[in-house]
């Protein structure tokens, strides 16, 4: 009988650390760790990713916990911020809460110049103007792993490069990340190399092949496309828009860009004004011809897409109307004609 007694009183000891152990954090560690969740992943890949990031010490365990409580559906795809020194129920509820801790969303719009991202930023109180001017200035960052930036003149900016889009941001930027760089400074290049990554899956081999096929750098189609955004609206029209540029360009002709007068004011007018155009500076395509000397903001895809695939069409000119209508001309006369139809 004491044999027995001893017996269940080594199981019962045995369970109980056992389960402590299983249960418990796997160490003390109170430093913060980022945890990646991939679209798709399901419960036992997030088990074995914070098994072998060491996050929790049991597979079935966790596993066993997330079937219980019916969170197998809840995972948020993205960035978390766990420790070692969390629970299961603590890191559930992390990875289960809705938006990943420390985390916010921002919305580009397509054509807006660096300045007009700036003071978005600014506006949501996320960064200093100033500061991500200078760091897109001066941007150093994993630079040689853009291909698309090759044919970028050195004196450029990333200026048409920042792809338009919703982006999930660190609301600041975690301790592990910072590589001794000022906080403000890690999170404008981590704004920016979002940006980077993303025009680098948006320019697919496709639209790359094509462009070198056309014997253009990337550079011009960006160039262009920036342009075609500001100018028009509608996938038909900026693609006949594209085609028009595209053959003043080779007859030597002025583009007589609004977009490109108004990227030097800082106006946005829908029409330049006589004094607008006169303005001296290597954007102004009524004073210069040929391209500027680069991208006045930055495109969509579509635009994009527009400035590699023009539509072939027999005008020259074009002019937009208050309600966004726009009208193709033949010829000058036919559009001083237009101009004095719908220009009031």
């Amino acid at each position: 009988m004491k044999k027995i007694l001893s017996f269940l009183l080594v199981v019962i000891v045995v369970a109980i650390f056992g389960g402590w152990y299983i249960f418990a954090p796997p160490s003390g560690d109170a430093f913060e760790k980022i945890f990646v969740i991939e679209k798709g992943e399901g419960v036992n890949e997030i088990s074995q990713h914070l098994k072998e990031q060491n996050f929790i010490r049991s597979k079935f365990v966790f596993e066993s916990y997330i079937w219980l409580r019916n969170l197998q559906s809840k995972f948020q795809a993205g960035e978390h911020k766990l420790r070692q020194n969390m629970t299961i129920e603590e890191i559930a509820r992390v990875l289960t809460s809705g938006k990943p801790v420390g985390e916010r969303d921002i919305k580009i719009i397509e054509g807006w110049s660096n300045r007009e991202i700036a003071d978005y930023l600014e506006k949501e109180q996320i960064l200093k103007k100033d500061i991500f001017l200078e760091i897109v200035k001066n941007y150093k960052l994993q630079i040689t792993n853009y291909k698309f930036l090759e044919d970028k003149p050195e004196s450029a900016t990333l200026e048409g490069y920042l792809f338009p889009d919703t982006y999930r941001i660190y609301s600041e930027i975690p301790n592990e990340l910072l590589n001794d760089k000022d906080p403000k400074t890690a999170l404008a290049e981590h704004i920016i190399k979002k940006m980077l990554d993303n025009f680098d899956r948006k320019l697919t081999p496709e639209l790359r092949n094509e462009i070198a096929r056309q014997k253009k750098k990337i550079f011009e189609i960006v160039t262009m496309a920036s342009i075609i955004e500001n100018e028009v609206r509608g996938s038909e029209d900026r693609a006949m828009v594209s085609d028009i540029f595209w053959r003043r360009l080779k007859a030597g002709m002025p583009l007589q860009a609004d977009s490109t007068v108004n990227y030097v004011t800082g106006k946005s007018a829908v029409r330049a004004s006589l004094d607008d155009i006169d303005v001296d500076s290597p954007y102004n395509t009524y004073k210069y011809p040929g391209l500027p000397a680069g991208p006045i903001g930055n495109p969509g895809l579509d635009a994009i897409r527009a400035a590699i695939y023009p539509k072939p069409n027999n005008y020259w000119y074009f002019l937009t109307t208050e309600d966004g209508k726009v009208i193709y001309s033949r010829n000058f006369e036919e559009h001083k004609a237009n101009r004095a139809k719908y220009l009031k």
